[in-house]
């Protein structure tokens, strides 16, 4: 179960299972709250589409005083839609959003740090080990999905902290919907090798097109890991459809911003 709510000017959606941690703070940002203007309005993270770097400061730092963390705690890499993923398992205080440090996921066992990925239209998903206390976050778009990101964060979760697979949670945020994302065999030829291919694909009344359904591609992932059904969370908010909550590249032509999404050790 999700639920939106509000730290001062910031209204972000929370999985209450996950809120019921009381060793973590997390937020699906919607794009409400901030300082950007036109097509950025209004919490806008990126630079990358046009938007002012005085704007996107100020909304880092209305971020971190809603919720009460250092905007030096946040930290967010260049997401190139693949399936490499940093594992932060060292102290560490340094913002970097504008390194080149190429990931699509990030792993921690680390206190006091936010780590983060944006989002308009690809799927943001938090995965926390409720008993080692250990969260990580997966941008996955189709590439991203299509490389197996979900469950080579699990393996990740397995294999480097020796997690057991009853033990993690994993919350799969708002993102582009069945409803809206439509696909060409580019897209349905590189996902030919996902299990479960007739439940994450429907054919479209255009020949050679299908509407794909990312967040629930994302989830077959991680439960074929071993993830109780149970422990994985989901929401239907279709950021396509809900353009006024939500930024969303396909549905405003590219011309938009990128909402965070972030979770942290405290």
């Amino acid at each position: 179960m999700f639920r939106f709510t509000k730290n001062g000017p910031i209204e972000y959606l929370e999985a209450t299972a996950l809120n019921a941690c009381d060793f973590l703070i997390h937020a699906f940002c919607t794009r409400r709250g901030g300082a950007s203007n036109g097509n950025f309005l209004s919490l806008n993270f990126s630079l990358q589409e046009g938007d002012s770097i005085e704007n996107v400061r100020r909304n880092w730092k209305i971020l971190a005083t809603a919720f009460n963390i250092a905007v030096d705690q946040f930290f967010v890499v260049n997401q190139v839609h693949g399936d490499r993923i940093l594992v932060i398992d060292h102290p560490l205080r340094e913002f970097i959003s504008h390194q080149p440090l190429k990931f699509d996921a990030i792993i921690t066992d680390q206190p006091g740090v936010a780590i983060g990925i944006k989002t308009a239209d690809c799927v943001p998903i938090f995965f926390v080990d409720k008993v080692k206390q250990i969260v990580g976050v997966a941008h996955a778009g189709w590439k991203g999905t299509a490389l197996n990101i979900s469950a080579k964060v699990v393996d990740t979760f397995v294999k480097k902290f020796s997690c057991n697979v009853d033990d993690i949670m994993a919350a799969v945020g708002p993102a582009i919907g069945p409803c809206c994302y439509q696909v060409d065999e580019l897209v349905y030829n590189a996902m030919e090798s996902q299990e479960n291919l007739e439940y994450i694909f429907c054919p479209c009344c255009q020949k050679g097109r299908w509407f794909l359904d990312l967040p629930l591609a994302n989830t077959l992932q991680i439960a074929g890991k071993g993830i109780p059904r149970t422990n994985i969370y989901t929401t239907d908010y279709c950021t396509s459809c809900n353009t006024g909550i939500f930024y969303s590249h396909r549905a405003e032509e590219g011309k938009t911003g990128r909402q965070l999404n972030f979770i942290m050790l405290k």
